[in-house]
């Protein structure tokens, strides 16, 4: 098992950074955006400003992301983030003013809050799950760079980057530190990240706003629902205008979901499944709450750990899971892309699980690529009714005969 498994499920693969070009400045800046400048006849930059106005026709809403709310007014948003990291104890906002407005005359804690310009065009993208929301949103024209494009595991996705001349700024050639020097020679006008808390790049965050970026956070991975991480492709849509494309893409992807759910629903028999394996002969063992095992309900599934509460995961010996999953029907993200007799030779004790002498243990690696990564933790936080299917297929194979299997595979008979 890879440390992916530890630490992917909270923030995917952490360290791809992109940038988009425009006529965004940081909070520090307090001139208006309407005066004189180069920028002001940039497109989406209010010409004569009308403070009666709504310059915001489209509006986004959050139905399944907890973590994230934004409200309207005219010329600026608010954004309010309520947990913007898996450490911070405060929420945070953000006040989105739009190119060519003035600053909003704001009181209390929002009059400290840090200000973004909007459009933004030049923005650094600190996830390599962000690229493909981009991509969606057909704002890929405007990333001009990222830490490591060959760390984009979805090949489409890595290919458009190239495409659009892409430049990687990362520490080494299959690095996924961040350099923070080559960051700052691009001048982006935004930095997104996701970093989980003690991650190699977070003690960089502190320089980069020192060098004057606006830096923020999009702590997707806190959510407790794969619905509710997609639907963050809303928040990137708000630093972009570009909540009416964020809006359809996403209702699309939600009806797929529920309609596969609604598919799983009908089952009369819910196979039980033990999910997840070992690292280092330690077993990390995700609540019941976890949007990992929401995927297992919805797919018609029976969580052997259901009675397991809580936010992070538990850990585990071998003999505490064969005690309590020894009879379960499947194992579900078990070693990555192993066969049994390579899963008996590293455990021999494990001989004793019903799934695996039955041959019914998968994992999602079938997308996976020693260079490029595992597009399961890119696309498939994207785009979790592509999860769903393989999963409802793995638990039912009757409800879909011709599947075809986009992320996980079965392990090997030899």
């Amino acid at each position: 098992m890879s440390i992916n498994r530890l630490v992917a499920g909270l923030a995917a693969t952490t360290m791809c950074v992109a940038t988009l070009t425009g006529c965004s400045h940081s909070e520090k800046s307090d001139s208006s955006a309407n005066a004189p400048s180069s920028t002001s006849s940039q497109q989406g930059c209010i010409k004569n400003f009308d403070p009666s106005k709504d310059y915001f026709a489209d509006k986004a809403t959050f139905r399944d992301a907890r973590d994230i709310t934004v409200s309207y007014h005219k010329s600026y948003k608010v954004v309010t983030l309520k947990h913007p990291s898996n450490t911070a104890k405060k929420p945070v906002q953000y006040v989105l003013v739009q190119c060519g407005a003035p600053q909003p005359k704001l009181n209390g804690d929002l009059a400290k809050a840090q200000k973004i310009t909007i459009p933004t065009t030049k923005v650094a993208l600190g996830s390599t799950t962000l690229p493909m929301k981009f991509q969606m949103l057909g704002k890929l024209d405007s990333v001009a760079g990222m830490v490591n494009v060959d760390r984009v595991g979805n090949a489409d996705t890595r290919q458009a980057l190239k495409d659009h001349k892409v430049a990687s700024f990362a520490a080494g050639d299959n690095a996924t530190e961040i350099n923070t020097e080559k960051l700052a020679a691009l001048r982006p006008d935004l930095f997104i990240f996701n970093l989980v808390s003690g991650s190699d790049n977070t003690s960089k965050i502190d320089k980069i706003k020192e060098m004057g970026i606006p830096v923020v956070a999009e702590p997707n991975f806190l959510e407790s629902t794969p619905l509710g991480r997609a639907e963050w492709i809303k928040y990137d849509s708000l630093f972009v205008n570009a909540e009416r494309t964020a809006n359809q893409k996403y209702d699309e992807i939600a009806e797929k979901y529920h309609a596969t759910a609604k598919r799983a629903a009908t089952v009369t028999t819910r196979p039980t499944v033990l999910h997840g394996s070992q690292y280092k002969g330690v077993w990390y063992i995700k609540p019941n709450e976890n949007y990992a095992i929401q995927f297992l309900r919805d797919a018609g599934g029976e969580y052997v750990f259901k009675d397991l509460h809580g936010v992070a995961s538990r850990k585990m010996d071998t003999e505490a899971i064969i005690k309590k999953a020894h009879d379960a029907d499947f194992w579900i993200d078990g070693p990555e892309k192993s066969s049994i007799p390579q899963i008996l030779k590293a455990d021999p004790r494990l001989k004793s699980l019903k799934a695996l002498d039955n041959g019914n243990v998968w994992d999602a690696t079938l997308r996976a690529d020693p260079k490029h990564g595992n597009d399961y933790w890119q696309t498939g936080v994207v785009r979790p009714d592509l999860v769903l299917a393989d999963l409802t297929a793995i638990l039912h194979p009757e409800l879909d005969a011709d599947h075809q299997f986009y992320f996980y595979r079965k392990a090997t008979a030899k």
